[in-house]
């Protein structure tokens, strides 16, 4: 058996010259890039939207309180309930809601907590030291802080759930203070 340079080299350059299957190889390659970014695309826009419907209840609550010159425990379940109904499609097993009114003292203007109110065991964490600065002696503001515990719908992306939180602050509309009955 003979050993020809040249027909090996003509061999080389025929392979090399087909281009056969190469859009099949690119597009095997960049597939799993592009399919990771629309995922990744997917899961943000998720987030975002609950960051969003978050903001909204939250301050969809706090709205509602403010127009109000005293609450009772069933005005409150029912203003939650409003600020769940926000929340949809959303699933509000992971979405919590704290309610604090602090009172400015009518001679120094110090904040008081005077009460609070929660929905599934959320809470404003120090609501006298938020409300420094808000309000003058005599009035008052409400606070209301809300959690939701987003869990991405692919952990490859986004591997842990991310704690939203949203705080909203308002002044009685009608009163200098909203009582609680």
């Amino acid at each position: 058996m003979t050993f020809n340079l040249f027909s090996n080299c003509k061999k080389t350059k025929a392979v090399l010259k087909d281009d056969r299957g190469v859009v099949a190889t690119e597009f095997a390659l960049i597939t799993p890039v592009l399919l990771l970014v629309l995922l990744g695309v997917i899961e943000l826009t998720n987030a975002l939207m609950a960051e969003r419907k978050l903001l909204n209840s939250v301050q969809s609550a706090a709205d509602l309180i403010g127009q109000q010159t005293d609450v009772t425990t069933t005005d409150l379940n029912e203003i939650y309930l409003a600020a769940n109904l926000t929340m949809s499609p959303l699933s509000t097993v992971n979405y919590t809601v704290g309610v604090a009114s602090v009172r400015f003292d009518d001679i120094s203007g110090t904040p008081a907590l005077d009460w609070t109110s929660n929905y599934n065991n959320g809470s404003v964490v120090d609501p006298e030291i938020k409300a420094i600065g808000r309000g003058e002696a005599g009035a008052s503001i409400v606070m209301v802080t809300g959690t939701y515990v987003y869990r991405p719908l692919i952990r490859l992306i986004i591997p842990v759930d991310l704690i939203l939180s949203e705080t909203s602050y308002v002044r009685p509309r009608k009163v200098d203070y909203i009582m609680k009955l």
